[in-house]
């Protein structure tokens, strides 16, 4: 099946897959093993659950069940033997080298990734998640507290000596989940799991239909995919939630497991404390497990309101408040001049490598291409580029500048570009549903999606033909994204959107 069938698939297709598993999920036993579990998370990086079932295979082998459980149980155990040992060395790390601060009475609590490579690299924590927000905070004498999510040590669990060693020298306050670990923790991390495996058995579903036999291969295939986080970070929840002084978390959230066991720990425990899930970044239809639905809510697993990028974001649920927020990462497309020389094609990487490889490939015939590669991506998984691509570091806003279109995937700057007015063609996912951030609203006009390299020069050519002849409209469709998908990070949205009014500076 291409690229474009797929598409199509899942259009029509989309409503009866989430009714499909939201079912499942709501006959479940409602504990943290179904809370945690991948395939009921619907994420399409972690499942292969949501492509193969928009699919539509007309015939589904029945793999053998036992050998199935055996070969990913036997992976799974594998993967948190050494997952919990790392694991045991941070704790041990934390309490030889971290310096433990007086935690104020009164405070916020912010939880955020922390990039242990970045905060290394800089010698200094230069938090970007919501980095407008801090000095607002400080202005108006409002103490505030990280809760840690610590990134990118589990392979080698040593740099957080270094982490420990900048860390303390930073007169903020952070809570790590290691300061509230106790022995009998440990025993529960351990047997949670030791029984996961099996109790993720209890979601298998009779098969009485295609869909059902392709639930049951993968939810056994997914057994393996979940990591010691899932668990840790519902114990986490949970002791945060015995803590007297909190009152209200914001959390960065993709609404990823480690935000779901964290929201369940915490709910589970204590009725007392407002959970936020801050969603200041730009969506994609596709990204499935972004989007907090009223079963999660009954479930424990969703945080109590959710703030988001923009009004287009905003959803109607009956137990879920789904709010305006604010674009805290977003300020350079409100500083934006507009475009100066219209000279340049932009290329824009994701974090998806697949997909970039395959968007270079499909330009060789251009020129002038400028490639911006996603800063998650190490250049060298790339290979060599083609000759006609030059590599830049510069901010993408100053390259929108000179750009005369954007080709892009699975990136939301595809959004920013066309906030600013440029152009975008979309190169679809050739191994997975794409994940396309644009909006319906200016298709054909400004963006379009290219579902094969031939699709490529048709759009480009199409594209700037309808600019130059309609450049009214093009403004018209730029100023619409702006207004619709993003808030402007002044002061007094940032007080509205995390409730500060009332503070005394």
């Amino acid at each position: 099946m291409n690229p474009k069938e797929l598409e199509n698939n899942y259009q029509q297709e989309k409503k009866s897959f989430h009714a499909y598993i939201d079912k499942i999920k709501k006959n479940s036993i409602h504990d943290i093993y179904a809370i945690v579990n991948t395939t009921l998370i619907k994420n399409p990086y972690a499942t292969n659950f949501p492509k193969k079932f928009f699919l539509k295979l007309e015939s589904i082998e029945k793999e053998n069940k036992i050998l199935l459980f055996v070969k990913h149980s036997a992976k799974f155990y594998l993967k948190q033997f050494y997952l919990f040992f790392s694991y045991l060395i941070s704790f041990v790390l934390y309490k030889l080298f971290y310096k433990k601060k007086p935690i104020p009475k009164e405070a916020i609590f912010i939880d955020i990734f922390f990039l242990a490579d970045n905060i290394i690299r800089d010698n200094s924590l230069n938090e970007n998640y919501f980095k407008d927000l801090y000095p607002i905070l400080e202005k108006y004498q409002q103490n505030y507290i990280f809760l840690p999510r610590l990134y990118g040590v589990t392979k080698n669990p040593l740099k957080l000596v270094k982490l420990f060693n900048i860390l303390n020298v930073d007169k903020r306050n952070f809570l790590f989940e290691f300061e509230l670990l106790s022995f009998k923790d440990f025993l529960t991390l351990c047997k949670m799991i030791l029984l996961y495996p099996f109790k993720a058995l209890r979601l298998l579903q009779k098969e009485l239909t295609a869909n059902d036999v392709l639930f049951n291969n993968e939810l056994i295939k997914d057994i393996s995919s979940v990591g010691i986080e899932a668990f840790s970070r519902y114990l986490y929840g949970k002791n945060i939630a015995k803590i007297n002084s909190v009152r209200k978390v914001y959390s960065w959230s993709e609404f990823q497991v480690i935000e779901r066991s964290f929201n369940f720990g915490v709910r589970k425990t204590t009725e007392d404390i407002e959970l936020t899930g801050c969603q200041f970044f730009l969506n994609y239809e596709t990204y499935f497990n972004t989007y907090v639905d009223d079963i999660d809510f009954e479930i424990l697993s969703s945080p109590h309101r959710v703030l988001v990028n923009g009004d287009y974001y905003l959803i109607q649920r009956e137990n879920v408040e789904y709010q305006r927020g604010v674009s805290l990462r977003y300020q350079n497309l409100f500083d934006f001049d507009g475009i100066e020389k219209e000279e340049s094609i932009l290329l824009l990487g994701s974090y998806i490598e697949n997909d970039t490889l395959y968007m270079l490939k499909s330009i060789q015939s251009f020129d002038r291409v400028i490639f911006k590669n996603h800063p998650a991506v190490n250049l060298s998984n790339l290979g060599v580029l083609p000759l006609n691509i030059k590599l830049s570091s510069d901010n993408i806003y100053e390259l929108f500048k000179n750009a005369s279109l954007v080709i892009g995937t699975a990136s939301g700057t595809c959004v920013e570009a066309v906030a600013c007015g440029v152009s975008v063609i979309v190169i679809a996912s050739q191994d997975n549903l794409t994940s396309n951030s644009l909006v319906e609203y200016g298709k054909g006009e400004i963006w379009d999606i290219a579902f094969s390299k031939d699709d490529v020069e048709k759009l480009y050519n199409k594209l700037l033909n309808y600019r130059k002849e309609n450049r009214s409209r093009i403004l018209e469709i730029a100023s619409w994204y702006r207004e619709n998908l993003f808030v402007e990070p002044t002061e007094e949205n940032i007080i509205k959107a995390f409730e500060l009014e009332g503070l005394k500076k």
